[in-house]
C-alpha cells in the first residue's frame, strides 16, 4: 500500500515558476484565468501597469471622435462632419502613433 510522498512520478520537473517557491491559494473561478494571465506575466518579468494602454488611448481617439461627429453642426460649407480636414492631422498622427509604434511613446502592451 502506496503511503503517500514524493515518488519517482510525481513532481519530476519542479516548479514552473521563476519567483520561487508557491502557495495555494483561493480565487474564484471566474476570475482563475486572469489571475493566472496576471501572475504569469509578473513571473516572466513583464511590467504589467500599462496593461492594454495602446487599446485604451485608442478607444478614447475612437469616443471622441465620434462625440465631435454626434455635435456637428452643418454650415453652408459642410453638410457632413469632415476629419480628414487639417484640424485633426495631429489627432491622426497620434493615433497612428499608438497603432504602429507605441513602445515609442512607452506604451508595452503585455496581456490580452
Amino acid at each position: 500500500m502506496n503511503k503517500g510522498g514524493h515518488t519517482s512520478g510525481t513532481w519530476g520537473t519542479g516548479s514552473t515558476w521563476r519567483s520561487g517557491p508557491t502557495k495555494t491559494i483561493r480565487v474564484p473561478v471566474a476570475l482563475e484565468a486572469k489571475i493566472m494571465e496576471y501572475a504569469r506575466a509578473i513571473d516572466s518579468g513583464i511590467d504589467v501597469s500599462h496593461v492594454n494602454t495602446g487599446d485604451l488611448i485608442l478607444k478614447a481617439i475612437d469616443s471622441y471622435t465620434k462625440i465631435r461627429r454626434k455635435g456637428y453642426r452643418p454650415n453652408q460649407y459642410s453638410k457632413k462632419p469632415d476629419i480628414t480636414s487639417r484640424t485633426w492631422d495631429e489627432l491622426r498622427k497620434f493615433q497612428k502613433l499608438v497603432q504602429e509604434n507605441s513602445q515609442a511613446l512607452g506604451i508595452y502592451d503585455t496581456c490580452e
